[in-house]
């Protein structure tokens, strides 16, 4: 692999990332740095390459953890922040704020990765993502990449209706910003709590919210929600070019991608995929 830029990652006294970690910045086709960490197995009978496709407003270092359960399992791991996310670059001067133009960037961004790194690791290729993640994983499997698809709670791709009551309580005052599509999105607190955080007391989910929430990209949410606004879709999925088994994990108590999405993509994927939910 090439001799990319270094990259920083951060740690905490007791939350380390995992032995061997290496951080790079990896420019895109428009020059934009994406930063992307690797590990490799040092096991001799490696099993292959697992690849982390993080969710919205999501960055590497959530998945220490998960990262090492795999190491321990003789795979190398490949992870990286989405444009606008983690410590890659923006599309905007704000650091703070997640926004992306189009979310046909981050369709583009993965298969510059694919070009330009996972090339160089041991087949076969797992990709894994966790609700946007899980979607662009899914498109990725639907463009005949990888060996086995893995979508945790999946956001919807174009042909499956996200829209239930509670995605609508999440997202409504958000549908009546001006110009919503075209701008950052500020974090709201009622949304937030019954959205992610209904399982914390009040204080402690405020708490949390202040430290972790950002704005996030009205353009990409609406591309998702509302796929049929865009054409074509960037959120398009040619069933019959999955070739991969894959595995759909839904979660009972998600209101932001609930398990209704999950179930309807398992019904559309047919004996390609299995399903599992966890109902609590």
């Amino acid at each position: 692999m090439e001799d990319y830029e270094e990259a920083p990652y951060l740690e905490l006294d007791n939350y380390k990332a995992p032995n061997g970690a290496n951080s790079v910045f990896i420019p895109m086709h428009d020059n934009k740095k994406l930063r992307l960490m690797y590990w490799n197995s040092n096991k001799s009978n490696q099993l292959g390459t697992v690849l982390l496709q993080q969710g919205h407003n999501e960055f590497i270092e959530k998945y220490y953890e998960t990262i090492q359960e795999f190491l321990d399992r003789n795979y190398n791991v490949v992870a990286f922040d989405w444009r606008g996310q983690g410590m890659s670059e923006r599309m905007i001067n704000d650091k703070t704020k997640q926004y992306i133009k189009d979310f046909n960037i981050h369709n583009l961004d993965i298969e510059c990765i694919f070009n330009k790194v996972l090339k160089h690791f041991k087949k076969p290729l797992i990709g894994i993502g966790h609700s946007m993640g899980g979607l662009i994983a899914l498109i990725l499997c639907s463009r005949g990449y990888g060996k086995l698809g893995i979508f945790i709670t999946p956001a919807a791709p174009k042909g499956i209706n996200a829209i239930t009551f509670s995605v609508l309580k999440i997202f409504f005052r958000n549908l009546f910003r001006w110009k919503f599509w075209s701008k950052p999105i500020p974090p709201n607190f009622s949304a937030a709590f019954y959205g992610v955080f209904h399982d914390f007391d009040r204080n402690r989910a405020f708490k949390i919210f202040n430290k972790s929430c950002s704005a996030e990209s009205g353009r990409a949410l609406c591309e998702i929600g509302f796929p049929y606004f865009f054409f074509p879709s960037p959120t398009d999925i040619n069933v019959e070019g999955i070739k991969c088994p894959t595995l759909i994990i839904g979660a009972g108590r998600d209101r932001i991608t609930p398990v209704q999405i999950s179930k309807k993509l398992k019904k559309k994927l047919g004996e390609r995929s299995e399903l599992i939910i966890f109902k609590n």
